[in-house]
């Protein structure tokens, strides 16, 4: 998988409290920070800066900024599918009925496809202002 395949999937997957993925920058490897339990592995110890420095945290999506990517989505659609887009994202337990409501009209690849584009495209910002970070602190 590249790297930006990797990325998309972290920023994607972050909503979870218990877990974080980090990037070494050195290796460019994608690693998964979680409690021994879930990975088999122990977790990062980010006290050691020996073991820390070459790694940084990948940024997450956001709850809100989820629901505002499934409303520019809704957005984009044709009139009939953009009204039961919108009335699902103005109820209740907007996220599960989304979810329902494009398997129902039978675009979830259209979705998937969508929130990808808009993963890779935040984490080649990420990665564009992390090198323009780095690259001041050298």
């Amino acid at each position: 998988m590249k790297l930006l395949d990797e990325l998309a999937e972290a920023f994607l997957d972050g909503l979870n409290d218990e877990m974080s993925y980090v990037l070494n920058r050195r290796t460019g490897e994608v690693l998964l920070d979680a409690p021994e339990d879930i990975t088999g592995e122990p977790e990062i110890d980010w006290d050691d800066e020996e073991v820390t420095a070459d790694l940084v945290m990948i940024p997450t999506v956001s709850s809100s900024e989820m629901y505002d990517v499934m409303v520019n989505f809704a957005k984009k659609q044709p009139d009939s599918i953009t009204i039961h887009l919108i009335n699902v994202l103005n109820g209740n337990k907007p996220f599960r009925f989304f979810k329902g409501k494009i398997n129902e009209l039978g675009i979830e690849n259209h979705w998937y496809q969508f929130e990808q584009d808009y993963a890779k495209s935040r984490m080649t910002e990420w990665l564009e202002e992390f090198s323009k970070v780095k690259g001041s602190e050298e």
